[in-house]
């Protein structure tokens, strides 16, 4: 120990004195180096615990860089032997890969992991769960996190690499989010030893079957998330049956034979050289089945839906075109609320929000030239007079279909549906006959056909059974006509508030006759207390825009002041912003905007036809002049 601690002592002296005598002797440095600079390189020479802490810093660089540069070329020289595939966040493939990792077994030696909780059905035993308690419990998903793993499938090794982007320092303002949305985005890399490709390839094509395999006959859901510019899967469901979604009479099988007419038509569009995209713009009151029979449609036609959030923060022009461009196919586009997401973008534009979804940029995104062919787009909105002209042109909205208040179809309709199919005591479906004479009793594996007497007394039951149902089936038809009676079209009632007065007595519908006037009564009180709040609410804004104006006219009036007296006035801020409003072309969310462009357009064509009349005037004037003026005189004009 003493030799070690002499011998480092004297490389230490040794080094000041190499270090003292290159100072002295170099002119080059003496010359660049201030006396003080000098003085301070002596005093650290000079003391050994700082040369030695001088020490050991410059040997733990010389090791920190030839570690990294030992393990940089060891990777390099080790991928030599190794095939790998990458993939990106976003890719569909990630989706499948990632999910396929998760279900099969990682080895003892991995560390980090990503829980996710999901809410499908589907359990990892292969069943569903369903606890005593009735609450339905998460499945839980573990991933590998970031870093390196190894799993072995089919008797190989394969190595799967997760790297994850650093965040930014802080995420807290808007820039820090936008600025986090363009780094680059998390990595998923899988690779085996050897050179043949074809594993990977393999691997990746059963990923693809097994992610297919579990959609299969359920409607996927598509949303994005803020400042990203591609699409998530958001949830899987069971498609609604088409038939439980009751419209208009006549209505739902009109849209069903167009979306499906232009389905099979491409090569008639191609050949045309019409756009083969298809636009439908369902507008009416809230609660009225719009978005409801969206998703049904999707299911009964076995097609994906892309939710479209024009509201969302940290959405542009770009990304929106590139969102819609790179939807699945076999896809629907649903932008629910237009009207409403350009209301917002206006409100978050003055709050200073990052929303910078322009008008003309949906125009171009919906059939600009980098438009997806073959694409079916949805949009839904309370109000259609709150949407710009440009914007549900035909090219763009095709089909205008309102979804009104529930009338006697569609009354009569809802009402069958929840309580035709019950009976009485067996709740036997009406569309499921029951025939005596197939019946058979199961035991364990095995049927086996009872014996005469059994059958005898059985097929007794079942008529019994039917003739039951068959009464209350009458009953519910004669109820029926009894409902769409009192509720009637004028009550301005909504499938969804239907549906929710039918499931509250779904389990009495005999009483159900009784309860109607409470209803009315209760949704008349809804009406008068929304109308109340929207007069008070228009009050306020009354109230505000007058103490604005007001405001707005003491200063103008102070500026003009100061102006009469010779003072410099500068233009505020809010000067500019209100004059950068009124020039901001795309914004809609003014209610009176299309009542104004259609009084502009009257009062250009009375002008228009004004001019005609007078021109008329004046040739008639003229030709009475030349016809009534006498020899020689000049003509009248």
């Amino acid at each position: 120990m003493e030799w070690l601690v002499s011998k480092t002592g004297s490389f230490l002296n040794s080094t000041a004195a190499v270090f003292d005598h290159v100072i002295q002797v170099s002119t080059g440095l003496e010359a660049t180096l201030s006396p003080a600079a000098i003085r301070v390189v002596k005093t650290i020479m000079g003391n050994d615990v700082l040369s030695a802490g001088f020490f050991l810093m410059i040997l733990g660089s010389f090791y920190t860089f030839f570690r990294d540069l030992i393990v940089q070329y060891y990777y390099e020289v080790v991928s030599w032997f190794y095939v790998s595939v990458e993939v990106e966040e976003g890719d569909d493939c990630y989706r499948w890969l990632s999910d396929w990792v998760a279900e099969r077994p990682l080895t003892t030696s991995v560390r980090h992991l990503t829980v996710k909780a999901t809410w499908d059905d589907e359990r990892e035993e292969g069943g569903y769960y369903q606890s005593t308690r009735g609450d339905e419990r998460p499945r839980l998903v573990f991933i590998p996190g970031k870093g390196r793993h190894i799993l072995y499938h089919k008797g190989y090794k394969i190595n799967v690499s997760r790297e994850r982007p650093e965040q930014a320092a802080s995420a807290d303002s808007e820039q820090s989010r936008l600025l986090a949305s363009i780094q680059k985005k998390q990595c998923l890399t899988i690779s085996t030893f050897g050179w043949d490709i074809s594993r990977l390839k393999t691997i990746v094509l059963d990923a693809m079957e097994e992610s297919y395999k579990k959609k299969q006959g359920k409607t996927t859901i598509y949303t994005t998330q803020p400042y990203d510019s591609y699409w998530s899967n958001s949830s899987t469901r069971v498609p609604r049956a088409f038939h439980s979604v009751i419209l208009s009479d006549g209505l739902k099988a009109e849209l069903l034979e167009d979306i499906m007419t232009f389905r099979g038509s491409s090569q008639w569009y191609h050949d045309r050289g019409v756009p083969y995209r298809r636009g439908y713009l369902l507008h009416g009151p809230p609660g009225t089945g719009k978005t409801s029979f969206i998703i049904a449609l999707a299911g009964h036609l076995d097609m994906s839906v892309c939710i479209v959030n024009l509201g969302i923060s940290g959405l542009n022009d770009q990304q929106l075109d590139q969102l819609l461009n790179n939807a699945p196919r076999n896809s629907i586009l649903l932008m629910e609320d237009v009207d409403a997401a350009l209301v917002k973008r206006k409100a978050g534009k003055a709050q200073g929000g990052t929303n910078n979804v322009t008008l003309s940029g949906i125009l171009n995104a919906l059939d600009g030239i980098t438009a997806q062919e073959g694409s079916v787009v949805f949009m839904t909105t309370n109000h259609i007079r709150k949407l710009a002209p440009a914007l549900i042109r035909p090219g763009r909205c095709d089909r205008k279909l309102l979804f009104d208040y529930a009338d006697e179809h569609q009354i009569r309709g809802m009402f069958l549906k929840f309580f035709l199919s019950r009976s009485a005591e067996t709740g036997l479906a009406v569309n499921e006959p029951v025939d005596p004479r197939s019946y058979t009793r199961k035991t364990d594996n095995k049927t086996t056909s009872t014996s005469p007497s059994e059958a005898a007394a059985q097929k007794e039951a079942l008529l019994k059974t039917q003739g039951r149902k068959e009464e209350f089936d009458a009953m519910i038809h004669r109820l029926a006509d009894e409902i769409t009676t009192k509720l009637s079209y004028k009550d301005t009632i909504t499938t969804a508030q239907l549906q929710g007065f039918f499931m509250l007595h779904r389990d009495n519908p005999d009483t159900i006759l009784d309860k109607i006037p409470e209803f009315l009564e209760e949704l008349r009180r809804e009406r008068e207390a929304l109308s109340k709040k929207k007069s008070q609410r228009k009050e306020r804004m009354a109230k505000k825009k007058s103490k604005e104006e007001a405001k707005e006219k003491k200063a103008k009036e102070d500026k003009e002041r100061r102006r009469a007296a010779g003072e410099e006035v500068e233009s505020s801020a809010d000067e500019e912003e209100e004059e950068d409003d009124e020039n901001d072309s795309d914004s809609f969310s003014d209610s009176d905007y299309y009542d104004e462009v259609t009084s502009i357009s009257q009062t250009l064509k009375g002008l228009d036809k004004d001019m005609k009349e007078e021109k008329k005037e004046v040739k008639e004037e003229k030709a009475n002049g030349f016809a009534h003026a006498e020899p020689g005189a000049a003509p009248a004009v």
